[in-house]
């Protein structure tokens, strides 16, 4: 008996330990199925997510669009704001800049003449030489000035726009206004003569007296508070000058001493603050002698010999610049000036005609040798005498 108990008890350990150890096995295995599936799970709770945001984009359209619309607004926003950062910057730049740009209005004033004391005068606020960006208004008193001195030298129609342009093109002129050397520099451009005068009140005088125009720059008193150009254009005979100021024509309407303009002109370069404008003196051109044979200067020597006598002359003459047809005409009268007087066959009298002119325009062919030959008057008789 004792036998068949252990035998049982055996049996049923052997047993016990072996579905142990298959449930282990099992239960191993369930482990890493189940870890092999929470990988899986994860992943696909990953590929999910991702699916998911895009179902749920597709799902809720409006949310998208509001953040597209937003995302494309706040773009919106940074190019405007790139956009009137520059736009800042370029408008700063425009102020530096002056446009160059001609009013073809300036051209239509040119029947519509201004003059003051004889000379052209043009004002700075006129219409026709603003707008268009060279703020001749506000800082174009050097140009305008200079515009009344050529265009009344000179003859032509020379505007504050023209003069303007060329002085910004070449530096003398900003929107802040001109320098002081724009005188003489616009002088020379138009073939003029400039001079400073400084303060030097007998010169300005004497350059009014002659007629010639001075451009003045002047400091506070009867024509600014600060700075400006203007032209005097004559002086009377108690030293009141008349003064082209191209910032005002009302100021245009009133003589001021000659002293009180000097005490008032301010500091300048270039030999200013007073510049006499005037033209270029023509060189007189010399004569060219003619050069003369000898025939031509004997023959001038026989006439001038017998009419210094008090003779008349009877002389045949060509075709030429005393008559329109040959024939014989009648010198007499010597001058200190060798001028002689003529009478032709028509009794068509010239005077002041050069002794040269006569000898110049003898037919050759009907004198012969000496002149003493040919007919001539004594004028202790009335008869003709060879």
């Amino acid at each position: 008996m004792r036998r068949y108990i252990k035998m049982g008890v055996s049996f049923l350990l052997c047993a016990v330990l072996t579905a142990g150890s298959i449930s282990g096995v099992r239960a191993d295995e369930s482990q890493s199925d189940t870890t092999a599936e929470s990988q899986t799970v994860t992943e696909q709770t990953e590929d999910v997510t991702e699916e998911e945001q895009q179902a749920s984009t597709q799902n809720h359209p409006e949310t998208s669009q509001k953040k597209r619309n937003s995302e494309s607004k706040k773009a919106k926003n940074k190019k405007a704001e790139k956009k009137n950062t520059k736009g800042k910057k370029k408008k700063k730049e425009s102020e530096k800049i002056i446009p160059k740009v001609y009013n073809d209005q300036s051209l239509e004033m040119k029947n519509q003449k201004e003059y003051i004391n004889g000379f052209v005068y043009f004002n700075q606020a006129d219409q026709a030489w603003n707008e268009n960006g060279y703020k001749i208004h506000s800082a174009g008193c050097g140009p305008t000035a200079m515009a009344v001195c050529i265009s009344s030298l000179t003859g032509k129609w020379v505007t504050p726009l023209d003069t303007a342009i060329w002085a910004y093109k070449h530096g003398y002129y900003s929107e802040a206004g001109a320098s002081h050397e724009i005188v003489p520099a616009l002088a020379k451009e138009y073939k003029l003569n400039c001079a400073g005068l400084g303060t030097d009140i007998s010169k300005i005088r004497k350059a009014l007296q002659a007629k010639h125009p001075v451009a003045a720059l002047m400091g506070p008193g009867y024509f600014t508070k600060k700075g400006h150009f203007i032209v005097l254009v004559g002086i009377d005979e108690k030293d009141q000058v008349i003064a082209a100021d191209v910032g005002s024509r009302q100021r245009c309407r009133y003589k001021y001493p000659l002293k009180e303009v000097v005490k008032q002109a301010k500091q300048a370069s270039a030999g200013g603050p007073f510049w006499e404008i005037s033209k270029p003196v023509k060189k007189k051109k010399k004569a060219i002698k003619k050069k003369r044979s000898k025939e031509f200067k004997a023959m001038y020597c026989d006439m001038k010999s017998i009419l210094q006598k008090n003779y008349q002359l009877i002389v045949p003459l060509k075709k030429g610049t005393l008559v329109k047809e040959e024939q014989f005409v009648t010198v007499d009268s010597l001058d200190i000036n060798d001028k002689v007087m003529v009478l032709d066959s028509h009794n068509r009298l010239t005077a002041d005609v050069k002794l040269e002119t006569i000898v110049e325009e003898v037919k050759k062919e009907a004198v012969k040798g000496s002149f003493w030959k040919t007919v001539t008057i004594d004028p202790n008789k009335t008869n003709l005498s060879k």
